[in-house]
């Protein structure tokens, strides 16, 4: 299948699952929450570190051991803050992209100012995604592609973020979603990560479909093909999981609906139906009960199947819907063969080393090397409409 086909395939599954949410709050609430806490942990492990979803849950209780698996979780919350509310990419540019590098950045290491990207270079990023907009897949491509040639490749992490925060502004650009998320108050505290709920648009998450079957190399200047062949499977188990996690409201509204007396179960499931990990303090400080009654809620929905203990332990519990605890597994942990291993500083592959410098736009940045990136990808686009006119004659007929 051309690359064309591919990218026409991969917004067909897109806007089909962006259909079915926009007809369901809670369904798209829901999945997105879960959607971010996979992509969080994937996204860290992309990077070389260990990580797994259930390791961003333990850091919450304090109780990490291992001061590597601490600082990895960190970063992956510091990630998810900013996948649940990207922010205005399109509106507020040079600010969004400030603060998707800041949460990508690893834990300990400060960001040379003088090495990064001028604010006109940061606009010219957006602008690039932007006039893509009406397929929101290639505009999210386009985008991160640009900022990884300027950078240098300087921060694979924030060119997913910056993908996806295109991604779903490109789809409320152009009217297929109506979200519109602004940018969380506070990215310090990544401990209120987990509890924030999520205010996107996007749909498509990059790191998890590089992981999901097979582990694959990000890289939106020479991986589009492998991206776009991974992307369709992706896509089509989240199609599917959609049904899965349609029971699991069902089964809330359900217990919901059975409570009775002064029973906050209802409360509860609320509660759940916006955030799928809880712990008894989170219940407590939600509802305003007592650590009792919160663990005896908490003991009902877990009867009920609507809640599995996450964390295998008896204290510092987690519970989380059956859903997303099933999903709860460690992520690769090593980058693949011939992928490039991460250093204690940036890595800077030597194929773009002297092709642009951070800071020196004019004179140092090869606008015609980002030309030929996006050749094929402009190739493949000028067909799409000769084979979408084909399809549609063929359905008169």
């Amino acid at each position: 299948m051309d690359t064309g086909a591919s990218l026409l395939r991969c917004e067909a599954l897109a806007s089909r699952i962006d259909g079915i949410l926009l007809a369901d709050p809670d369904l798209a609430r829901l999945w997105r929450m879960e959607a971010a806490l996979l992509e969080a942990a994937a996204s860290v492990g992309l990077e070389g570190e260990r990580i797994s979803t259930s390791g961003m849950v333990l850091r919450l209780t304090g109780a990490l051991a291992i001061e590597e698996e601490a600082r990895s979780t960190e970063m992956a919350l510091r990630l998810l803050s900013i996948m649940k509310r990207p922010g205005d990419i399109f509106g507020s540019p040079v600010e969004t992209i400030r603060r998707i590098e800041a949460g990508a950045s690893p834990i300990g290491q400060e960001r040379d100012k003088s090495d990064r990207l001028e604010d006109s270079e940061l606009a010219l990023v957006v602008r690039e995604g932007e006039a893509w907009g009406d397929v929101p897949i290639l505009a999210g491509l386009r985008a991160s592609a640009s900022y990884a040639l300027r950078s240098r490749r300087d921060s694979p992490a924030a060119e997913r973020l910056i993908f996806m925060a295109v991604e779903g502004a490109a789809r409320h650009l152009r009217g297929m979603s109506s979200i519109r998320t602004e940018a969380a108050e506070d990215d310090t505290d990544v401990r209120a990560s987990l509890m924030t709920s999520a205010e996107a648009g996007w749909i498509v998450t990059p790191s998890s479909a590089m992981t999901r079957n097979g582990l694959r190399i990000w890289s939106p200047l020479s991986g589009i093909g492998s991206f776009l062949e991974a992307l369709p499977r992706a896509l089509s188990q989240e199609v599917g999981h959609l049904g899965t996690l349609r029971h699991e409201l069902a089964r809330l509204y359900g217990v919901a609906a059975q409570a009775r007396g002064r029973s906050r179960l209802a409360d509860l499931a609320a509660l759940l139906r916006q955030q799928p990990v809880v712990n008894s303090a989170m219940v407590c400080d939600r509802l305003g009960v007592s650590r009792r009654t919160a663990l005896a809620l908490i003991g009902e929905m877990v009867g009920a199947g609507c809640l599995v203990n996450v964390t295998s332990r008896r204290v510092a519990r987690f519970w989380a819907l059956p859903s997303l605890g099933s999903r709860m597994k460690t992520l690769p942990t090593r980058p693949a063969r011939g992928d490039v291993p991460r250093a204690a500083g940036p890595v800077r592959p030597v194929a773009l080393e002297e092709t642009s410098k951070p800071g020196r736009l004019e004179k140092h940045f090869d606008e015609r090397r980002l030309a030929r990136v996006f050749e094929d990808l402009d190739a493949a686009m000028a067909g799409l409409d000769a084979v979408i006119r084909k399809k549609a004659e063929e359905n008169r007929e």
